[in-house]
């Protein structure tokens, strides 16, 4: 077949459809189709219509003509040219024969063309068949049931579903309508979609396919979702899928996954409860797609793959994809308590061996590596096939098993698990490897059948091999924790669930012996495995038994005879023989490590079996023997542990040809046996060599010193040439007279004397070992030893090495190695080489061996190019480089040992010693090899520390340096200078060791004052050292200076400060002792009051010297005293840039000095000229006000003279720039003026206004938007003005403000660059506070019904982002500040509303109780009080809904079809929303329409009782007593906040009622009650069962629960309504009979609600009970769930509703029944009622209800038992939160049911792993902390809380005992859990033992204990020193847990 378009474009997809549809209809009637052209008179048939209706025969000929192929003429084109129109052909079918399938059929045949033909060529006539469409939804529906029911046939079916897909393909509008009218249901479809017949040419399957693509091959949002909405209709398409067209089954996939699937519109819930696990199982089957009968085998064959690679797609996007597919992303990877997939999970397990199918097997693997939480379902679904038996069945779930092992590899896996804890990561390690359902499996039945026992073990293997793997990359780990803890669980598990060894080597004798065992009796026989093959995998497991369960291995060596296995595999012709050899052989050695010894008689033979394995080029065995023969050579101690030469063993062996290799063991041999000779030979040619360099007869006497010492000599090099292993030596000797020998081991001596000069980088000690042999490598060392030169003609053959070579040398470019990437792609593995990216092309396998001798050859380089002084910059690059793709590939192929051990070489090096310089000298070979070390450090830090700590790998480099130094400070000291540059750069990264660190800085404290600076005034090295040191212990808390060391350091420094001589450049020096100040806070003690005192004698002043000042005055208030001296000095006072800065450093500890404010004024005296000119002008102002804002407010508040502030602000200023800090000191001028005074007049804030508003114009006109917003969140807090003091406008100051340009251009300018939507790319934060200060002025300056509204509405409305704002999802902070302008507007000039502005704000509504649509509900309401037509657009719909209504219709009608019909406003309800509304319903919201925001311009956020509380106590704890200016402002500004807060909750009693959240967006009962109120209107046309089923009943009963009595009214009104309507419901009998009772049963049990008998005032004689919240909560869930039968609540529900003619609200309904039940759904019951209750709970009186239902008792002891699951557990405690959250509710449980004692006794049934109960734990406790401290709104004031009961004391020991349950790595939880502690006062904080208070610190930051900012903690609450709290280190970490941590040490502390 050829390539399909809508393969990759689906735009032309409706003409597709169209056309088809067109084709199908000229397939269809042919037995109406006559062989010639008929002749039609059309304007005959059209009077026919008009004369009689029903004309059937008429319809059928026009129908005949117009399908005829054949006709020349478009009867249908002139039909609808002459005036015919489908309104015409509808209204032959009347209301007595809408029945008449005869008449129907053909007048919806042609309505179907007469849409296509519009659609097709004439546009002009869309509205009218829109008309048309709309008619015939609304009059048609049920000859449309008929039409596909039953009873009719598949002409009937076709025609009406192709009328349906043409008129969704009309408009999307009539799409929804069609979804919505048309009865829709699987019912209904059932005959549609479960008989397809693909024969005959009605096929209805195939039109229902198109039918459904309809709605999706636009992409139309609305109509997509409106689709899914319609639950069970698009899975329908699904299970036909498989025998459908190829074509159109990519044509529906493709769609389905360009506009369903990716799109990103359609929320997650959507998506999930389209596609529930039944139409997953169904999207599986289509795998097995075969394509009509008719097909042919090819065709089908040719199809298969494209529909399988794009169901697989979907299928994995569903799976997998976070963002738009069905995934929730599960850090734990399924080892957490919950299961958050838990649909796909059971998508999963239905599945059915997926396995046979190649694409679906594929597919499934994919799931699991990207998914891993959804390994046991496979698991589950593997197990139902995985009975060991002769099947093909078991064989292929055996296969899969094994690919699924592959598939989860352990290097992938690993990396993905860092944030679970150990005992997780062990879960998940042993369940991926050893999945225990089958284990148990195979356990059973291994060792009864043979083939079945070696198939079991071919498993078993796999599953150990990658168990081993994990264990192998977790012993690279530097913390052997995980390691530690999978091991001891593997002891316990392994026993009980593999086969015992013995059982493997009883089948390993079996297949030794050739003894047959019981075979099975079935017919079918699985292949059996061949001899070589069994016995390998035998032995293959038992040595993966010795890796993963060593303990077995005790008491094995004497059940199996190893010579006579190997004996055996002698004898074995065929398979891997040679492997199968080896495997034995290590076996053998395994069990008797003296195997390999030359006492063993078969040692030779042993050997030689592993060199001809490892030496073999035929296959990859070798790999496998290569860890085996470097233990056994390693073991032999030839090599004497060196392992390099271990390596270039091997590497030799790989790479040089050795005929026959029976050598290189006879040479091993010899070796062993002349092993001491040969040493003593080798000791002797060794001391012929001088020691040439001092350093290494240092190194030597030191390593000896260290031995005689018992000391570690790691640390130390040894000597600059190594002394090769006797084993070179023994090879020279053995080939000694023996010519063969020597003939044969000429290119093995060859290679491996080469290289082991790269190792020893000795030419002279390589001559010794070549002697008088003959060999190829003489030339290439002798070469050597003058210059480097290349491999090319040496016994190398190594490509990659000569490549090299020749690179480094010869200088070729790096392409011979490394391949460029065009597109620059970023990979952690690829290499960056001048800004381009290369990656690494390694074809063949690389080994570990290989990167050593490359990376041995890289270093010969480095130390031969550097003593010939031929090292360059191009080569040192090129060098580090390569030595990077070294690196890469070690960690690419997981090689970090070999990785580490590269490093360690390089750096334990005594010859890269040798060259290496910390001092910059006159070679600079030296000092590049010196940077390119420094470069390999910094690019490889993790490892160098690691390697650092274990091997001390650094310390010989940093003794180097400290000597280099201490020679250098000598010749400093002689008046040299040194170059300092590269020492730094060596400090920075290499460093010194702590005890070097003190004796430099002792040298350097001791060096006269002179050597400290070079001749150009610039710090020597003597002080840049310093600096260095300085950096290096104030950047970690685990350093610090000794105080005696910080004040010689101090000393030093301010000698040279005041050093008369000369001037020295201290900044450096200074920015380092500022930030080690800021960095150790605890040691500015050490600073004297003469080291202060210094600072007013210094040379010059720069910035960094004040600033370092202004450190140590704010860190220590002592200081002050010196300051105040000084500062009577006027010399000093006047000296402004260290005045300045210092007085604002004193304002920290300005209230406890006695004589601050004397001080404070002596500087205003002398600063307030200045200060005037930094207020008139703040562009001329120095840097040095800007930074002192702080200082300059407290002068203006305290000293500033009220006349000042007027004449300073008696005019308009034009700043030229905008200061933050200046408009803040501009904003408390103004205060000044009005603050405690009885000034009155505008004139002062009218020009404070225009000043600010000429600053933002020239700002966003020279668009300087850096601190624009945070100027227009002061200006709008200087609004507040007008509250405070009540100005008013008297001399019309405001109208000289408005009626100003600026003004004018303010507003275009606000309005412009406000209103602007978020984008992903772009944040708009700004454009609200800007509206919302608009917004404030317009309130202020405009009188009403002034004219300007007018024009600033029209302004606002015409703006062409305006719509984009009013319908947007995202910007809700700036659509809300967008309403809030408009309502400003509207209320100021009535004139400016307009009837047709109501569709814009009805498409702007959602029905929530969001601020955005209670402000357009206020809009809507004040437009209806004001006289304009609201009504007349009711029944109201919104959203996307009304956007889309709104925009088609051109005028409004009064016919049927042109108004919202009930079902459709009933549609646009969210069923999740509507859930969340009935359960948690706002009992507290009043029936009141005037909602207005926070008087704040920041982001808005959601108020509630909870918020208030926090906000009342933050209120009173801000409030300070009256001392100063600066406090008496603070507070008269906060009286307005706390008198909102006193409006608002003055009549809330904060004691009886639940400070629980509301539970997110809900629908908003004011607007909800009064809809339905009129949807349910006498002669509505509203199904009282689409009420109930949407949910919009159970909202109304909730309604009776509302403490607003107007509310209640309205619920008790709609409900009165719906009963009427219900009367006359016909349908639906059993629903109607169900409905009926429910409502007399409430009426009858009305009696027991409460009667406010305050509220009769307002009704009356009439009653208005109010229902308990518990109470009204069962009765709306249980209208829910009573006509579902499928839900597990239906039965207990039904039956309650049926049994019970009175409910008694007085308790909780059927409370003992349903958490006592004993029926198979008894969980799902119990958690119903629990949840009921915890969601009822809202005030005391739902509190009584529970008490009096004494169900609490019941479930407090419930939670102990071992019935209590986790789920249970939860459920709960939720139910306690919601009790608690009532304060009184609380102390009633403390003191009546011992409730502390009941949360002490709960905490010892939690568990670690139990994350979500004790994540609910702690809510509850953050809850009972909050009641506590509950504040009482009484009297107009904020009393303290009433309901403390002294149990606080009692929460803080739970909260302590809860410590020892919490995950220290789950962030989150720990960060919660000090939050706590934080919530508590500061007493009960510092009750807690100084031991008990560590321990909570410590454990709390287990897992961060590696930061510094967490160590600073520890070391302040350890020596209970505040004063480190203030370290900036814990300042600058944003981490959420430090911060609480910090907070909580604070308080301690205080």
């Amino acid at each position: 077949m050829g390539k399909r378009k809508y393969n990759d474009d689906t735009r032309d997809s409706p003409k597709r459809l169209k056309k088809a549809n067109a084709k199908e209809c000229n397939e269809e009637n042919e037995e109406l189709h006559s062989g010639k052209t008929l002749s039609f008179d059309i304007k005959h048939f059209r009077k026919e219509l008009a004369e009689k209706q029903g004309q059937i025969m008429a319809l059928t000929q026009f129908l005949q003509v117009c399908l005829n192929p054949d006709s020349e003429i478009d009867y249908l084109a002139e039909y609808l040219r002459i005036g015919g129109n489908s309104h015409e052909i509808l209204r032959q079918i009347t209301a007595e024969n809408r029945k008449n399938l005869p008449l129907a059929t053909p007048a919806f045949h042609i309505f179907h063309l007469i849409i296509l033909k519009v659609q097709s060529s004439m546009p002009h006539m869309i509205a009218i068949t829109e008309e048309a469409s709309r008619y015939f939804l609304n009059t048609f529906i049920p000859t449309i049931e008929i039409m596909i029911s039953e009873n009719s046939g598949p002409r009937h079916r076709k025609i009406i579903i192709n009328l349906l897909t043409s008129m969704v393909t009309l408009s999307a509008d009539l799409g929804v309508e069609v979804l919505n009218q048309v009865p829709l249901t699987p019912k209904h479809l059932q005959y549609i979609v479960e008989k397809p017949n693909y024969k005959e040419k009605d096929n209805v399957r195939t039109a229902f396919v198109h039918f459904i693509t309809s709605f999706l091959v636009e992409g139309n949002f609305p109509l997509i979702k409106a689709l899914l909405e319609k639950q069970g209709l698009l899975p329908l398409v699904i299970p036909g899928l498989v025998q459908d067209e190829s074509e159109a089954v990519i044509m529906f996939l493709n769609i389905l996954k360009k506009n369903v699937i990716e799109n990103n519109l359609i929320s997650k819930t959507l998506k999930l409860k389209t596609f529930n696990h039944q139409a997953l199982h169904n999207l599986f089957k289509v795998f097995n797609w075969k394509g009509p009968p008719e097909l042919s085998n090819e065709a089908r064959n040719e199809a298969r793959p494209d529909i399988l690679a794009l169901v697989s797609n979907i299928i994995l996007t569903l799976f997998t994809s976070h963002k738009v597919g069905l995934y929730f992303v599960d850090p734990y990877f399924g080892t957490g308590d919950t299961n958050k997939n838990q649909h796909l999970y059971k998508a999963v397990l239905s599945l059915k061996r997926p396995w046979e199918n190649s694409y679906e097997c594929d597919t499934i693997l994919n799931i699991i590596l990207m998914c891993p939480d959804l390994h046991r379902a496979v698991i589950h679904v593997i197990e139902t096939s995985f009975q060991p038996q002769h099947s093909p069945i078991w064989e292929r779930a055996t296969e899969f098993t094994i690919k699924l092992l592959d598939k989860l590899k352990a290097e992938d896996m690993l990396p993905r698990l860092l944030k679970l804890n150990t005992m997780q990561t062990v879960n998940f390690i042993r369940f991926v490897t050893l999945p225990v359902p089958l284990l148990k499996l195979m356990h059973a039945n291994i060792g009864a059948d043979k083939t079945i026992s070696l198939y079991c073990a071919k498993v078993l293997v796999k599953m150990l091999s990658s168990l081993k793997k994990y264990m192998s990359i977790l012993g690279l780990e530097e913390s052997d924790a995980m390691l530690v803890e999978l091991k001891s669980k593997l002891e316990y598990f392994l026993p009980k669930h593999v086969p015992a060894p013995s059982v493997i080597v009883s089948l390993i004798d079996d297949v030794t012996s050739g003894n047959k065992m019981t075979e099975s009796s079935q017919d079918y026989k699985l292949p059996e495995i061949d001899t070589s093959d069994s016995l390998l995998i035998l032995i293959e497991l038992l040595l993966l038994y010795n890796t993963t369960y060593p303990s077995c291995f005790q008491s094995l060596e004497s059940d199996i005879d190893m010579k006579a296995i190997l004996d055996f595999t002698k004898t074995i012709t065929s398979g891997q023989m040679s492997l199968l050899k080896f495997k034995t052989v290590l076996l053998w050695q395994t069990l008797d490590q003296s195997v390999l010894s030359l006492k063993n008689p078969l040692f030779k033979s042993l050997f030689l079996i592993m060199l001809e394995v490892f030496t073999s080029v035929d296959d990859d065995t070798w790999i496998e023997a290569k860890d085996t023969l470097y233990d056994f050579l390693k073991n032999t101690e030839i090599y004497e542990t060196d392992e390099d030469e271990i390596h270039l063993m091997l590497y030799t062996l790989r790479n040089a040809k050795v005929e026959p290799i029976s050598l290189v063991a006879d040479i091993v041999e010899y070796v062993l046996l002349n092993k001491k000779e040969l040493i003593d030979y080798m000791r002797t040619q060794m001391s012929n060599f001088e020691i040439k360099d001092e350093s290494n007869e240092s190194n030597l006497d030191q390593l000896f010193n260290d031995l005689m010492n018992n000391k570690n000599s790691g640390e130390n090099m040894f000597l600059e040439n190594k002394m090769p292993s006797p084993f070179i030596v023994g090879c020279i000797q053995y080939i000694q007279g023996n010519k063969e020998a020597k003939k044969s081991l000429k290119s093995f001596l060859s290679l491996y004397i080469s290289h082991l000069l790269h190792s020893n980088y000795s030419p002279e000690l390589s001559e010794v070992l070549i002697g008088d042999s003959k060999l190829d490598v003489r030339g290439y060392v002798t070469a050597s030893m003058s210059n480097l030169v290349t491999l090319t003609g040496t016994p190398v053959e190594d490509d990659i090495l000569l490549k090299i070579s020749d690179t480094i040398i010869n200088n070729a470019d790096f392409e011979n190695i490394l391949t460029p990437i065009e597109d620059g792609s970023e990979d952690k593995n690829n290499i960056i080489i001048d800004n381009k990216y290369y990656k690494i092309t390694i074809k063949k396998f690389v080994d570990g061996s290989e990167l050593i001798i490359w990376s041995k050859y890289l270093m010969f380089c480095i130390v031969r190019l550097s003593e010939f002084d031929q090292l360059t910059e191009e080569r040192s690059k090129k060098i580090l480089v390569l030595l990077n793709v070294i690196f890469s590939l070690g960690k690419k192929l997981h090689l970090i040992g070999i990785y580490r051990s590269i490093v360690l070489n390089l750096f334990k090096n005594a010859n890269i010693l040798k060259i290496y310089r910390a001092i910059d000298t006159s070679k600079s070979s030296y000092i590049i090899a010196t940077d390119l070390m420094l470069q390999i450090i910094t690019q490889n830090k993790e490892t160098m520390s690691y390697l650092d700590k274990k091997h001390f790998l650094l310390k010989s480099y940093r003794i180097k340096t400290y000597n280099e130094l201490m020679k250098a400070f000598i010749k400093i000291s002689k008046r040299k200078n040194v170059n300092c540059d590269h020492t730094i750069k060596v400090l920075e990264t290499v460093g010194l060791s702590k005890d070097d660190d003190v004796r430099i800085l002792k040298s350097i404290l001791s060096t006269q004052v002179e050597s400290c600076m070079r001749d150009d005034k610039e710090p020597s090295l003597v002080l840049e050292v310093l600096k260095v040191i300085i950096d290096k212990y104030s950047s970690t808390a685990t350093l610090e200076l000794h105080t005696d060391i910080v004040h010689q350091i101090i000393e030093l420094y301010c000698n040279i400060l005041t050093y008369k001589d000369v001037t020295a450049n201290l900044t450096n020096l200074e920015i380092s002792l500022t930030n080690y100040f800021v960095n150790k806070p605890h040691q500015v003690i050490c600073i004297k009051e003469d080291h202060f005192r210094r600072f007013f004698q210094a040379n010059t002043l720069r910035k960094t010297t004040t600033n370092l000042a202004a450190t140590m005055l704010k860190l220590n208030a002592k200081l002050f005293a010196v300051f105040e001296e000084e500062a009577n000095r006027p010399e000093i006072l006047s000296q402004r840039e260290l005045t300045l800065p210092l007085g604002n450093a004193v304002l920290d500890h300005i209230d406890q000095l006695s004589s601050g404010q004397d001080f404070l004024g002596k500087l205003y005296e002398e600063y307030k000229t200045n200060i005037h000119k930094y207020l008139e002008k703040p562009h001329k102002a120095g840097q040095v006000y800007v930074n002192g804002w702080r200082l300059l407010k407290k002068l203006i508040i305290e000293f500033m003279p009220v006349a000042d502030c007027q004449k300073l602000l008696s005019k308009i200023h034009k700043f030229e720039i905008l200061d933050r800090n200046h408009i803040i000191l501009f904003q408390n001028v103004l205060f000044k003026i009005y603050v405690n005074r009885h000034e009155e007049k505008v004139e002062y804030f009218c020009n404070y206004i225009s000043s600010i508003m000429h600053l933002v114009l020239s700002c966003v006109k020279e668009e300087k938007l850096d601190s624009l917003e945070e100027a227009i969140s002061i200006t709008y807090k200087s609004m507040q003005i007008i509250k405070i003091k009540e100005l008013n406008d008297t001399k019309g100051d405001y109208k000289k403000v408005i009626d100003s340009a600026t003004w004018k251009n303010f507003c275009k300018v606000i309005l412009k660059n406000a209103l602007r939507i978020e984008t992903a790319d772009e944040n708009n934060t700004i454009g609200p506070k800007m509206l919302c200060l608009l917004t404030l002025l317009i309130e202020v300056l405009y009188s009403k019904d002034h004219e300007d509204i007018i024009a600033l509405f029209d302004m606002v409305t015409s703006h062409s982002e305006f719509l984009n704002v009013m319908l947007s999802y995202h910007s809700l902070d700036m659509k809300a500040r967008l309403l809030q302008f408009l309502l400003c507007l509207i209320t100021l000039n009535n004139t400016v509303m307009k009837p047709q502005q109501i569709p814009v704000f009805l498409s702007a509504y959602h029905a929530t109780t969001s601020a955005s649509d209670r402000l357009i509900l206020s809009i809507l309401e004040y437009y209806e009080s004001s006289g304009l037509p609201v009504n007349e657009y009711k029944p109201y719909i919104w959203g996307d809904t009304a956007a889309n209504y709104y925009a088609v219709r051109k005028k409004r009608s009064a016919s049927l079809w042109s108004h919202p019909t009930p079902n459709q406003v009933l549609n646009l309800f969210d069923r999740e929303i509507v859930e969340k509304s009935i359960r948690n319903f706002p009992v507290n919201q009043k029936l009141d329409y005037r909602f207005v925001l926070p008087s704040s311009c920041e982001s808005l956020t959601s108020e509630t009782m909870k918020t208030f509380m926090e906000e009342a106590l933050q209120v009173k704890m801000k409030v300070r007593k009256r001392r100063d200016n600066e406090s008496a402002l603070e507070e008269i500004l906060s009286h307005e906040k706390r008198e909102a807060l006193l409006k608002k909750y003055i009549n809330v009693d904060m004691l009886t009622t639940s400070h629980r959240d509301d539970g997110g967006v809900i629908y908003d009962p004011a607007f909800i009650l009064p809809l339905l109120s009129h949807l349910l209107a006498p002669g509505s046309m509203a199904s009282c069962f689409k009420v109930m089923r949407t949910g919009l009943l159970s909202v109304t009963v909730m309604g009776l629960s509302s403490n607003c009595p107007m509310m209640r009214a309205a619920a008790y009104h709609v409900l009165h309504r719906y009963c009427l309507l219900l009367e006359l419901e016909t349908r639906h009998k059993n629903d109607k009979l169900l409905l009926t009772d429910f409502i007399t049963t409430l009426k009858q049990s009305l009696r027991s609600a409460v009667v406010d008998p305050t509220e009769d005032a307002i009704f009356g004689a009439l009653k208005n009970p109010r229902l308990p919240v518990v109470g009204a909560l069962y009765l709306a869930s249980a209208l829910t769930v009573c006509t579902a039968p499928s839900d597990p609540m239906y039965s207990p529900v039904n039956n309650f509703l049926i049994a019970k003619q009175f409910v008694d609200f007085t308790v909780v309904p059927d409370f003992l029944s349903l958490f006592h039940d004993n029926e198979v759904e008894t969980l799902d019951r119990r958690l119903w009622i629990l949840d009921i209750i915890a969601c009822g709970t809202r005030s005391m009186t739902d509190v009584n209800v529970v008490f009096k239902t004494m169900c609490l008792k019941m479930v407090m002891d419930f939670f102990t038992t071992v019935l209590c699951d986790r789920r249970t557990k939860v459920s709960i405690l939720n139910l306690m939160t919601s009790l608690v959250a009532i304060p009184k509710a609380f102390k009633i449980l403390v003191e009546g049911y011992s409730f502390l004692s009941w949360m002490h006794s709960i905490i010892r049934y939690i568990g670690k792993d139990d994350k979500t109960v004790i994540q609910t734990t702690l809510k509850l406790l953050q809850t009972i902390v909050i009641s506590m401290n509950v504040p009482n709104v009484q009297h107009n004031k904020i009393n303290d809380a009433k309901s403390r009961v002294n149990a606080e004391h009692d929460v803080l020991s739970v909260i302590c005992e809860l410590l020892h349950n919490i995950d220290a790595f789950d962030s989150d939880e720990v960060t919660m859990y000090i939050k706590l502690y934080n919530l508590l006062s500061k007493s009960a904080i510092k009750s807690l033992h100084k031991r008990q208070f560590v321990n909570i610190i410590s454990k709390s930051s287990e897992s961060l204990k590696e930061k510094d900012s967490v160590q600073v903690i520890l070391q302040a609450a350890n020596a209970g020193n505040s004063q480190l709290l203030k370290s900036n280190i814990i300042k600058n970490d944003t981490n959420c847990l430090v911060r609480e941590l910090h907070r909580l040490t604070v308080s301690h502390l205080a």
